[in-house]
């Protein structure tokens, strides 16, 4: 039988067809490349191995502004959108200030009795909220962000705020872990810090909503990991159940209790950068080095010198680097609702913004006096007194006003939370703070100033989740007034 020839007629039949069938695969080719399914997915594993432990990658110098780095190759495809409304909850004297920049504005009021404002705006118009807060009231945050009202209005319906900052919960911490602590203080390394902070700040910004913002967080997660590597209590998540926080997941390193797994003390940071002059671009210039890629190496060299002493704590510890902070406290929040939801029992919340810049004859840190429980503030003065005072330390304290960071987050959950911050300079806080200056270059190429923050969080980490085995000795913390 012969074999069937088609004619050159029949020929140019097929090929057009086939044009025509591959032209209306596209759309759907593109549309399948660029939606993602709606499912919020938890990524648990335990630590790395040894052998196993992922290489971390080399760290090297930030690149000057304006400079394209190694991470710069690629712009996200799932950009914000500039126009979608996105709904906050403020402050009333914020709100003042900013009321050209949102409508349909309701007053609310908290657990506390503080008038709270919840106000549709636009997803572009969050940097110039954010620029007024900086400017004008000369602090960070100021606000929560949702993606609907609805949201919004329930989480003010729910504040706990009241029952956190007035909850007494730290009868039970004593001072009586200084072998834990004072071995651990003199180990902080100024190079392995400033080696974090480069790696961070190297990436072109660290935007919740660019490619760059993703990988950085991935990076802290493989670092952690190898860190942890070979002990069997620790576990890596990459947290990714935060409706709002696009596509960068926050990141949770937890060591197992050995005697009270069900008492929890977070020690957090923020790991999201941003430019605010340039605020919804994914490819924008922001490194980040203070704000706060300074706060995530203060938190890995704390784990770092815990680990490698073979340390084990009696509660249950858990590190975390949070998304999306910079637009919302979007990342802190989603957590800390789920853990209210889930009923876990969080002891004590340490936040860690911004840890390296110091300029003139100030203090070398600031308590932060409001949105945080008052026990654990009395207790972060003890702390400082008793660790880091001897030691020629200095400290103070300033208000920064509503949702000024993710211990803010805590604190609307009803869980005690408290933070230590820089001291700034003279006329306020770091100058360059969401610009691409925010480098390791205007901060003298040094990363001395978050020594002194490491030993405070390493002297936090072990007189509230104490060693496990150790005798408990002494009697309750001193209560000393907030300054």
């Amino acid at each position: 039988m012969k074999p069937f020839l088609p004619g050159p007629s029949i020929l140019l039949v097929f090929v057009m067809l086939g044009v025509v069938l591959l032209r209306s695969d596209v759309p759907r080719v593109e549309k399948a490349l660029t939606v993602r399914a709606p499912v919020a997915v938890v990524m648990r594993g335990n630590a790395l191995r040894a052998g196993d432990a992922a290489e971390t990658p080399r760290l090297h110098r930030a690149h000057p502004a304006g400079m394209a780095t190694p991470h710069a190759t690629t712009t996200s495809k799932l950009q914000t959108d500039p126009f979608a409304p996105v709904y906050i909850v403020t402050s009333r004297e914020t709100h003042q200030g900013i009321r050209g920049l949102v409508r349909a504005a309701v007053a609310r009021g908290d657990s506390t009795g503080k008038t709270l404002v919840v106000a549709e705006t636009r997803a572009d118009r969050l940097g110039e909220i954010s620029h007024y807060v900086h400017t004008r009231e000369r602090r960070c945050g100021g606000y929560f962000a949702f993606p609907t009202r609805a949201e919004a209005e329930a989480f003010v319906g729910a504040d706990r705020a009241k029952q956190a900052m007035t909850k007494t919960v730290l009868a039970r911490y004593t001072l009586d872990n200084q072998a834990t602590v004072d071995r651990w203080l003199p180990q902080v390394q100024e190079r392995r810090l400033y080696d974090t902070i480069n790696h961070l700040s190297s990436y072109r910004n660290r935007y919740y909503a660019s490619t760059h913002g993703k990988t950085s967080a991935e990076w802290i997660r493989s670092h952690w990991q190898s860190i942890a590597a070979g002990r069997d209590d620790v576990t890596t998540e990459l947290f990714t159940a935060c409706a709002n926080c696009s596509t960068q997941p926050s990141v949770i390193l937890t060591i197992r209790g050995a005697e009270l797994p069900n008492e929890v003390v977070v020690l957090g940071a923020h790991l999201d950068s941003i430019n605010a002059n340039t605020y919804t671009d994914p490819n924008q210039l922001a490194p980040g080095a203070d704000d706060d890629a300074s706060g995530i190496a203060t938190l890995t060299e704390t784990l770092r010198i815990a680990l490698a002493d073979g340390w084990k704590p009696r509660r249950t510890v858990k590190f975390m680097g949070y998304a999306a902070e910079e637009v919302g406290l979007r990342g802190s929040n989603a957590i800390a609702q789920s853990f209210r939801a889930g009923g876990v029992n969080v002891v004590s919340v340490l936040q860690v913004d911004m840890t390296n810049y110091k300029s003139g004859t100030v203090t070398d840190m600031k308590l932060i006096s409001d949105y945080s429980n008052a026990d654990l503030k009395n207790f972060f003065l003890t702390l400082f007194d008793a660790y880091l005072a001897p030691r020629g330390l200095t400290r103070s304290s300033t208000a920064c006003g509503y949702a000024c960071s993710d211990h803010a987050s805590w604190t609307n959950a009803g869980y005690p939370a408290a933070m230590m911050f820089e001291a700034g300079g003279p006329g306020g806080s770091f100058p360059y703070i969401h610009t691409p200056q925010d480098t390791l270059a205007t901060m003298g190429e040094s990363a001395q100033h978050s020594v002194k923050f490491a030993q405070f969080a390493l002297a936090y980490l072990g007189e509230t989740a104490k060693t496990a085995g150790a005798r408990v000795t002494g009697g309750p913390a001193q209560v000393l007034p907030v300054q």
